[in-house]
C-alpha cells in the first residue's frame, strides 16, 4: 500500500516552510525519563543539522547541541537512552513524534559521562558513516563555530539548574559573547572559549519509529514508519489519525 511522502523529506521542507514564514527554524521538543523520580522530563531544543550517509541518504541522524553539564544527561545511560523528539510545524500543519536512541558528543573533559557513538557492528548509520571517514569532533568543533556568540558563551555559565545566590545580578558577570575558535583577541578571551568548548556538547538521535501526522491534507493523514537498528530502510503503515 503507497504510504505518501517519506517522513524525512517531509520534515526538511517542513522546516523550510517554518523559517520562510519568519519563525525559529527547527525547534523541537525533546522528552527523556527521569528514572530515579520516576518522573518524565520535557525540553525544547533547536535542530542544528542532519547528518546522513552517502549510502543511505533516507536514514538521517539529527543533530543538536546541549551543555553536557545538564540534568537530561544523567537521565540517559548507555543501556537506557531511549527519547521522543516532536516537532509541530504550524506552517504544514504537520506533526513528527521521532523516537529513537540519544548520542552526546561531548569534549575530552567528559568523554566518560554519557551514551557515546556506537561501537563498531551496533548501527548501520554510525557504521557506514564510519566507513566514510566522517569526524564527530569535527563536526563538533564546527557547529560551535556556526552558532552566534551569545549562544557560545551560554556555555561559559555556572552549571545549569544551580543556585544563584546572589540573585539575576550574579549574571550580569558572565560573559555576554565569546568569538568563534582562532578568533580570540585576548588571555580573557581565550579562557571563555576553552570554557565554552569544554562544556559544548552534540545530541544525536538516532529515529527508529517515525510517527508523522498531517492535518492540512482531506482526508487527514497519518503514517507511522519504524526501522530496526541494522535495517536500512523504514518499513510505513497507514493508521487511523
Amino acid at each position: 500500500m503507497e504510504t505518501g511522502r517519506h517522513w524525512y523529506p517531509a520534515l526538511v521542507e517542513a522546516l523550510d516552510r517554518v523559517k520562510q514564514k519568519g519563525s525559529i527554524k527547527g525547534v523541537f521538543q525533546l522528552a527523556t525519563y527521569d528514572h530515579p523520580s520516576s518522573t518524565p522530563r520535557v525540553r525544547s531544543h533547536i535542530l542544528r543539522s542532519f547528518v546522513t550517509p552517502s549510502l543511505h541518504p533516507s536514514l538521517p541522524l539529527l543533530i543538536s547541541t546541549t551543555d553536557i553539564r545538564t540534568p537530561k544527561v544523567t537521565q540517559v545511560s548507555p543501556n537506557v537512552n531511549n527519547v521522543e523528539a516532536v516537532f509541530w510545524t504550524e506552517a504544514t500543519l504537520e506533526q513528527f513524534r521521532i523516537s529513537g536512541r540519544i548520542f552526546f558528543v561531548p569534549s575530552p573533559s567528559y568523554a566518560e559521562s554519557c551514551p557515546r557513538i556506537p561501537l563498531p557492528g551496533h548501527s548501520v548509520l554510525f557504521d557506514s558513516l564510519r566507513q566514510e571517514n566522517f569526524d564527530w569532533d569535527q563536526t563538533r568543533l564546527s557547529t560551535f563555530n556556526h552558532l552566534n556568540g551569545r549562544m557560545r558563551a551560554s556555555w561559559c555559565r555556572p552549571v545549569p539548574g544551580t543556585p544563584l545566590k546572589g540573585g539575576y545580578d550574579d549574571a550580569l558577570e558572565w560573559p555576554e559573547s565569546v568569538p568563534a575558535l582562532g578568533e580570540a583577541k585576548n588571555e580573557e578571551e581565550k579562557k571563555n572559549v576553552e570554557e565554552a568548548l569544554k562544556n559544548f556538547a552534540l545530541v544525536v538521535i538516532e529515529p527508529f519509529e517515525v510517527d508523522f501526522v498531517e492535518l492540512g491534507t482531506r482526508p487527514e493523514k497519518r503514517t507511522i514508519y519504524r526501522r530496526k537498528p541494522q535495517e536500512t530502510e523504514f518499513t510505513g503503515t497507514i493508521v487511523v489519525p
